[in-house]
């Protein structure tokens, strides 16, 4: 029996520690997770007390560069083997190459990292389980990705009491999230989906739900375990509503059992009248859909996106009409975007109505997507660019980026109030870099309360204080 034990930056509840870690009992292993947002200066004296036998990232693009760090100080602190996965070391293997990383596992991981582990135990070095890259005396061993399981509902549910043991505030909170499904039949250019489903082509089915009544089972087991501390949930798959018959049965039976308030995301080419009556019959309020940008050409021929104004127009109406708060995602700095197509995003926002608290960042065009292609076309990013940064940090260059940076920033004030605009939008030219991130913090903190109040009531103020001082102990 072997002992891994995830490192991670900021305090949440992660699905990918919490799915390998259910993965990984089950064979036998065990899984603890250590949190350097919520151990503070006592990060690396946790980690010495843990007895790991392995370390282990589950990482997405934004905080490799961290995991990189920490896990080289890992090894030398403890010279412990380290193992990455996640998101960035699927379309990054090249992670591989960093000094403090002795393996790396591609794709979902459930199966395979209980491979490595059981492969460690019997003396082995891991090089060959499926899914792995490992370093050995001879060079990087690679194999080919562990096939897809075609009935999630084999898998065990995911593992709460890894956060819930060490961490109780973490998994006491009044909201809990569920992910119903794995994968996304949309090709956006900015997304991975078609890359990843080119990667598991042959492995078997990549978008698969779980059955209605698993995840039913699961929240009722969260209720019962949080004991009515549960106000309300959120559905976190890449598309709730993307298959309307299972949305229907398992809609019928939450309504039934479960009966309490929940947040999911949407998109507005599936959006029409009676879905959502749908949701808000049973319980829904508060959704997110992406709107990317206002200017045609930018959201369908650059992006992909493949839906109109009107479609979103109409969903935000909808949405407006039954009471449901929203929150659209929207993008700058996109190839060939100017400050006057920026414009036309916020007016889209702008005319979408009050009970919109849009998000908005900097596009990150990922090495292997579409956009990333059109971008190195255009000369507005080097051929050594992997796109993986935070998305309040430009990497794509044309000559209006300093004022989309700053646009972005001031995005949402002037979204929700339109006056503000005579005042923010000349800034967007002048790059005032502390109002601009003090304008940032306080929109995350103003969308975090909106967004949550329909379930939270003004606690939702609280918890968006404690959480962004939480993030902001993380990056000191």
């Amino acid at each position: 029996m072997a002992t891994i034990l995830f490192l991670q930056r900021d305090g949440y509840e992660a699905f990918g520690p919490m799915y390998l870690s259910a993965a990984l009992k089950a064979r036998g292993h065990r899984a603890d997770v250590i949190v350097q947002a919520e151990e503070g200066r006592g990060f690396w004296d946790a980690v010495g007390r843990a007895g790991a036998d392995v370390v282990a990232f589950s990482i997405m693009s934004g905080v490799h560069q961290w995991a990189a760090d920490t896990a080289l100080e890992a090894k030398r602190r403890f010279g412990l083997r380290v193992v990455a996965g996640g998101p960035h070391c699927t379309f990054f293997p090249e992670f591989i190459r960093e000094p403090g990383i002795d393996a790396l596992c591609r794709g979902e991981a459930e199966d395979a990292l209980a491979d490595y582990l059981d492969a460690l135990d019997a003396g082995g070095d891991g090089a060959g389980v499926p899914g792995f890259l490992v370093k050995t005396a001879s060079g990087v061993a690679e194999a080919d990705l562990y096939p897809l399981r075609a009935d999630l509902d084999e898998l065990p549910p995911p593992d709460r009491t890894l956060y819930a043991a060490r961490y109780p505030a973490l998994a006491a909170g009044s909201g809990a999230e569920v992910m119903p499904a794995r994968g996304c039949p949309y090709s956006c250019s900015f997304c991975y989906n078609k890359l990843i489903r080119g990667l598991y082509k042959g492995k078997g089915p990549y978008i698969r739900r779980h059955s209605p009544e698993r995840v039913l089972e699961e929240m009722e087991s969260l209720l019962r375990e949080r004991r009515g501390s549960l106000t309300h949930f959120s559905f976190v798959d890449d598309l709730f509503v993307q298959d309307r018959p299972w949305l229907e049965e398992f809609l019928a039976g939450y309504a039934r059992r479960v009966g309490l308030p929940y947040m999911c995301s949407v998109r507005a080419n599936l959006v029409d009248e009676s879905l959502v009556d749908l949701l808000a019959r049973s319980g829904c309020r508060m959704v997110s859909f992406g709107v990317e940008s206002g200017d045609d050409a930018l959201r369908n021929d650059v992006l992909g996106k493949k839906i109109s104004r009107a479609q979103i127009e109409r969903t935000a109406a909808l949405l407006t009409a039954r009471g449901i708060v929203f929150s659209t995602f929207n993008m700058f700095n996109l190839p060939g975007e100017t400050l006057d197509k920026a414009l036309e995003t916020l007016r889209l926002n702008q005319a979408l109505g009050p009970l919109n608290h849009p998000w908005s960042g900097l596009l990150q065009p990922y090495r292997g997507t579409g956009v990333y292609d059109q971008a190195l076309a255009l000369g507005l990013i080097g051929a050594a660019e992997s796109g993986a940064r935070r998305f309040d940090s430009p990497t794509v260059r044309q000559p209006d980026t300093e004022a989309l940076d700053a646009f972005s920033a001031y995005f949402y004030w002037m979204s929700r109030h339109p006056a503000l605009e005579r005042l923010l939008l000349p800034l967007a030219r002048r790059r005032v870099r502390p109002l601009e991130r003090l304008a940032s913090l306080a929109a995350s903190l103003a969308r975090h309360t909106a967004l949550n109040r329909p379930f939270q009531g003004w606690g939702a103020l609280a918890t968006g204080l404690s959480a962004g001082l939480k993030r902001i102990k993380s990056y000191l």
